[in-house]
């Protein structure tokens, strides 16, 4: 049990093409011993697409974790001050979108709230990108977050260069690797990997 009395914020943005990956590492957390908090961005909250339905992401959020996942913005901002605060958080998959919004400090969803919460208490953040254009428009965001204090990324790399040759996805495999090294303030590395 690696990640036994570790209290671990998970946050899902709406990357939904790799819910699939993402699932199986929030079991992993969880059966090494970590409390997760699940959080989502207002847009997985209430979207259903052909990957599935928000209510039934929700669901598995909640019975995998024990918990509710946090939606608003209000109890994002709250509570990690009426319980043990986080360790770490987590944000997998992190989008193109919430990428360049942390990357200009905007704070405008749950997930990025609780990013804001870490940062401003010196704890560690780590992504798991998923994003169509982290080669391209994304990749000015990705830089700039390489080099911001306490945030850390799963090794990623192109996971389909033929048919979407700027897209990035993190090895979601490694996020409990990654952790560990986060929560020692280090860049798990290689940070690029290829599919």
């Amino acid at each position: 049990m690696q990640l036994k009395g570790l209290k671990i914020g998970f946050g899902f943005t709406g990357s939904y093409c790799v819910f699939d990956q993402v699932f199986p590492q929030l079991q992993n957390l969880v059966d090494e011993g970590a409390e997760v908090v699940p959080i989502v961005s207002y847009q997985v909250a209430v979207t259903d697409s052909r990957y599935g339905n928000a209510k039934d992401f929700l669901k598995r959020m909640e019975i995998i974790t024990g918990r509710e996942p946090i939606q608003t913005m209000s109890l994002s901002e709250s509570f990690n001050k009426f319980e043990k605060p986080l360790d770490i958080f987590v944000i997998a998959p992190c989008t193109g979108n919430s990428l360049s919004k942390l990357s200009d400090g905007a704070t405008d969803t749950p997930v990025l709230m609780v990013a804001k919460e870490l940062f401003r208490n010196n704890k560690p953040v780590l992504l798991g990108i998923a994003t169509n254009d982290g080669l391209s428009i994304s990749a000015k965001s990705i830089a700039n977050l390489l080099n911001t204090k306490n945030l850390y990324f799963i090794p990623f790399g192109q996971d389909n260069f033929k048919d979407k040759p700027n897209s990035l996805v993190s090895k979601f495999d490694l996020m409990i690797p990654s952790i560990l090294e986060a929560l020692k303030k280090e860049q798990i590395q290689p940070i690029l990997e290829k599919y």
